[in-house]
């Protein structure tokens, strides 16, 4: 049982799931983009937390939630930004997008191992809600400020922070899911400030 990294991912899985609910019933593909986004990282930091608390029966359900969270939870956040700014993604193209992001993950995830994909496909997430959030500013500076912020500290946790080691008395995995929070809270703000 790791205690801290239990508290860390339960307030991630709490935060992530408080901000799916706020898009739950709606209809729009940037509202439901969130809604499966948010709640596939809170799913999945919940499995943790229970890994995390020394309970080790859902293990296989928690690693498979892990890639998935990273695999289309993450860019599923991207995808609601680049609607409102890029392009207008119709339904059908919305599910042919989610059965392809989660066949890739299956592939290099399982079928030919790929640790680094999920961090390209997050990095391109990301990317685009920091790209969308400043081509956005002018007309709609809260909602931008809010993905901005979201986005630097997405990317701040997993490549400067990651997983591995500590800095002081505080674990690398424990601030990794502190600022993951803050980042989610942050980009469904944003999402829910374009809506």
């Amino acid at each position: 049982m790791v205690l801290s990294t239990f508290l860390s991912d339960s307030f991630l899985s709490l935060v992530s799931l408080f901000v799916a609910y706020q898009f739950l019933g709606k209809s729009a593909i940037p509202s439901r983009s969130a809604f499966y986004g948010f709640s596939i990282i809170g799913i999945s930091a919940g499995l943790g937390a229970i890994h995390f608390l020394g309970i080790n029966t859902l293990d296989s359900i928690y690693r498979f939630f892990v890639g998935l969270s990273g695999c289309l939870g993450v860019p599923l956040l991207g995808v609601s930004f680049f609607h409102f700014t890029f392009r207008s993604v119709s339904t059908k193209t919305f599910y042919l997008l989610i059965a392809l992001l989660f066949a890739l993950y299956l592939v290099f995830g399982y079928l030919y191992p790929l640790p680094i994909y999920s961090t390209v496909v997050g990095g391109i997430a990301m990317a685009i809600v920091l790209v969308s959030s400043i081509i956005r500013f002018p007309k709609h500076a809260n909602a931008a400020i809010m993905g901005i912020v979201g986005a630097v500290l997405f990317i701040l946790a997993g490549l400067v922070i990651g997983t591995k080691g500590s800095r002081g008395p505080l674990l690398n995995v424990d601030i990794f899911h502190v600022l993951l929070a803050i980042a989610n809270y942050c980009l469904g703000q944003g999402i829910r400030k374009l809506s």
